[in-house]
């Protein structure tokens, strides 16, 4: 039912394998693409694919592939398009929306056309955009000072190159234009640095005083994260970052560090190489909060609220009301929905049950910016003690890897291949120094896992409350506090009553939160049992999946079924539910659709932002193997009980006409 479309994929141009020079043929950094709409910011966007569908990432090789696959799998119709990782000295000029329905380009583009006429030119796959492809360096990636819709990257950016072979030029192939790309800069990229801004003084603080933000400026681009301002200031360069989002953020909070007052840090942000226009002007909220006002926000409450608590926690002093009362107006999720960030946690189950599993899971998502089963983590370092099994550690990481097809050879996880005696103020302080000679500005600590308390308990008694209160005081106050990392405390199980943590009850007390890992046979759950902001949440199952490694050895990696155990009408969902309703989440991810307003009317409120097609639904969970039978009628039967379950049962999925959504 097409006129339930209400926005239809844009077109793109089909690629023109032929015109792609030869030169870039030759490089193993190829990407494909599919058009994917954005709900959040209302447009479509082209996410980095991988020939097999998966996700493609610019930071991590393992996800790039060859001209001869990408061509394949294009050809092979799942895809709308191809493109390059800009490595090397190859830099990519992107302009935007400057070729008329004649050919024609306009003034602004003929100028940069005539200036890189030796280089390699083409159609982007919008048609009326332009793009060049040459060798040299660039100062900085991103759009230009004045002109958005000129944008250049080079290696290091976090944004990948679209190809279409429309080639507008007779170049032979990718050449040196080291004249023309210094006069880009020099006429479209240059803005004033942060060392040289002078611009008009405020009132700061309440406090009526003179403040020259030229002063603000030169102390922030000298302090111990001044690099990584002068990257982002003056260059716009996020590059270090999972997107501008967090990179808008993180400068936001380094102006914050120098001045207090919103004003002064709106309008030095707006001079700054980061500043989007576009962005940070739009409305985000119902109440109309722009984005510039929340990031100021989180920058002015959150964040510099939360150092005044953790510094009067730290020094035994008291804390303004009003402080702790800013501080409630964000909350900073660590793994979206599971864990905050700068908490602690106690992760605990029965002897094999897999909670070692869990917290590598989590570690490994945290380190690599990769979603934990569709929830959003901070990205950052991890530090991971492994107080036992030290043999067989690596073989699960490596597991892990192989399993998520996500690579950990760059990543920030760090181990600790022996226990550490943490009852011990002295060992803890020790512990802290050796985490901050590894820790760098650019992946801060996000989590510190113990694996298990036993092993790394020292000397005290985990049966004693005194004992275990002092244990938890120094990781509050050496690790937890100073980093503003959680903490993670993998621990067993009571040997009388599994549904309880072994040993002195005061543990359960000392932590924000604690989940249990539970095993019936192959089935396994994380079930929250203590949340102290909220309400204990639900129930996630999940199986540990043997993983074949090279020489002929294995291990095991963690496997989640991706669907509550509980819902709203109590049901407990069959397996081919479960499978079923994984594959639609994916799906909607992947490639869902921009339901009609008849849809919308129909549904009313609660009506869904993506819908997915039925059939296509169905035939995705018959190839991910929801019934052990071979014959049509068997798939067709094993989903329509599913469906039935899920749609009628435990109201989890959502039903009008031709198409479907999870609620």
């Amino acid at each position: 039912m097409a006129a339930l479309l209400l926005q239809q994929k844009p077109e793109a141009l089909p690629v023109n394998f032929d015109g792609i020079p030869s030169s870039l043929k030759e490089s193993p950094h190829w990407v494909l693409w599919q058009w994917h709409y954005d709900s959040e910011s209302e447009r479509w966007t082209k996410p980095p694919r991988q020939s097999d569908g998966q996700f493609a990432r610019t930071n991590d090789p393992d996800t790039w592939t060859t001209f001869d696959k990408v061509h394949r799998a294009y050809l092979d119709g799942s895809f709308d398009g191809v493109g390059i990782v800009l490595r090397d000295d190859l830099v990519g000029i992107d302009l935007d929306h400057v070729l008329d329905e004649s050919g024609e380009v306009t003034p602004l583009a003929a100028e940069i056309v005539e200036r890189f006429g030796d280089a390699y030119m083409e159609k982007s796959p919008s048609g009326d955009g332009l793009h060049i492809l040459t060798l040299g360096t660039f100062p900085r990636s991103g759009k230009g000072t004045e002109h958005k819709n000129i944008e250049c990257y080079r290696e290091g950016s976090s944004r990948y190159f679209t190809v279409t072979g429309h080639e507008l030029s007779n170049a032979a192939g990718i050449v040196h234009q080291a004249e023309a790309l210094d006069w880009l800069y020099e006429t479209h990229f240059r803005k004033s640095t942060a060392a040289a801004a002078k611009l008009p003084t405020v009132t700061d603080g309440g406090v009526t005083k003179l403040v020259d933000d030229a002063v603000i400026l030169a102390n922030a681009a000298q302090a111990g994260n001044g690099q990584r301002f002068r990257k982002l200031f003056d260059y716009g360069d996020f590059s270090d970052y999972p997107s501008q989002s967090e990179a808008d953020l993180a400068l936001a909070n380094m102006l914050a560090g120098a001045t207090q007052d919103g004003e002064t840090l709106d309008r030095l942000f707006r001079v700054s190489e980061l500043f989007r226009p576009e962005k940070w002007d739009k409305s985000h909220t119902a109440d109309g909060l722009t984005y510039g006002q929340m990031t100021i926000a989180k920058a002015l409450t959150g964040k510099n609220a939360t150092k005044q608590i953790e510094a009067a926690v730290r020094t035994g002093g008291f804390v303004r009301a009003a402080d702790a009362m800013a501080e409630t107006h964000t909350v900073e999720w660590l793994i979206d929905g599971v864990m905050e960030q700068g908490t602690s946690c106690m992760l605990f189950g029965a002897s094999g049950s897999g909670k070692s599993f869990v917290a590598i899971d989590w570690s490994c998502c945290i380190v690599t910016g990769t979603d934990w089963h569709g929830q959003d983590v901070e990205p950052g370092a991890v530090f991971y003690i492994v107080g036992e099994g030290q043999k067989g550690f690596g073989r699960r990481l490596t597991a892990w890897q192989t399993k998520n097809n996500v690579s950990l050879q760059t990543a920030p996880l760090y181990l600790w291949q022996a226990p550490i005696p943490l009852s011990s103020d002295e060992s803890v302080k020790w512990l802290a120094a050796e985490i901050a000679k590894v820790a760098s500005p650019n992946n801060p600590p996000r989590m510190i896992v113990i694996d298990t308390l036993a092993r790394n308990i020292g000397n005290a008694d985990e049966n004693s409350n005194r004992d275990m209160g002092l244990l938890m005081n120094l990781l509050d106050t050496h690790l937890r506090l100073p980093f503003n990392a959680s903490v993670v405390i993998v621990h067993h199980s009571g040997n009388g009553d599994r549904d309880r943590l072994r040993g002195a009850s005061g543990l359960t007390g000392a932590v924000d939160y604690e989940y249990r890992v539970d095993r019936k046979g192959d089935a396994r759950a994380l079930v929250c049992k203590k949340n102290k902001e909220g309400e204990e949440g639900e129930d996630r199952q999940f199986r540990i999946e043997r993983v074949p490694l090279d020489g002929n050895i294995s291990s095991a990696a963690l496997v989640m079924l991706d669907t509550p155990s509980k819902n709203a009408a109590g049901v407990k969902l069959r397996a081919p539910s479960i499978t079923c309703l994984s594959v639609l989440k994916r799906m909607t991810d992947a490639c869902g659709l921009v339901p009609s307003d008849e849809l919308k009317k129909a549904v009313g409120i609660g009506a869904p932002g993506l819908v997915v097609p039925k059939e296509k639904w169905k035939d995705e969970s018959i190839s991910a193997g929801i019934s052990a039978g071979t014959t049509d009628d068997a798939n067709r039967r094993a989903f329509d009980r599913a469906f039935d379950q899920l749609v009628n049962e435990a109201n989890l999925v959502g039903s009008h006409g031709d198409y479907v959504w999870a609620k």
